[in-house]
């Protein structure tokens, strides 16, 4: 499937975990303004593209790959493995988040007794 620029803007940004604001800010520019280029709505410059480029360490030809080849396991091999390690380590650190609070939830209802 061929994607358009701002399509391949927004893959590479959501794949990184940044925001629409770090992006723009970066390029100097308003969040409404990068979420036009991202829906297509306006065209980038070369100039900035190699500056988005430059916020994830990849080259433009790189991001202008995005999605122009089938992504399957045997081409990404270690995405997969990545993502899932990803997903364990929030998962982990959300059920730890879960339990302190409830650890202080508790505290907070014993101190209310006393």
């Amino acid at each position: 499937m061929m994607q358009n620029i701002g399509q391949k803007l927004k893959a590479i940004r959501l794949t990184h975990c940044v925001s629409q604001k770090i992006v723009a800010d970066h390029l100097g520019i308003s969040v409404p303004g990068y979420s036009k280029i991202e829906t297509g709505l306006t065209d980038i410059s070369f100039n900035k593209l190699q500056q988005i480029a430059d916020i994830y360490k990849v080259s433009v030809v790189d991001i202008l790959q995005i999605g122009e080849k089938d992504t399957n396991d045997q081409d990404y091999p270690d995405l997969k493995k990545q993502l899932n390690d990803i997903k364990e380590k929030y998962s982990e650190q959300l059920k730890k988040m879960i339990e302190l609070y409830e650890v202080i939830r508790e505290y907070k209802t014993e101190t209310v007794k006393i």
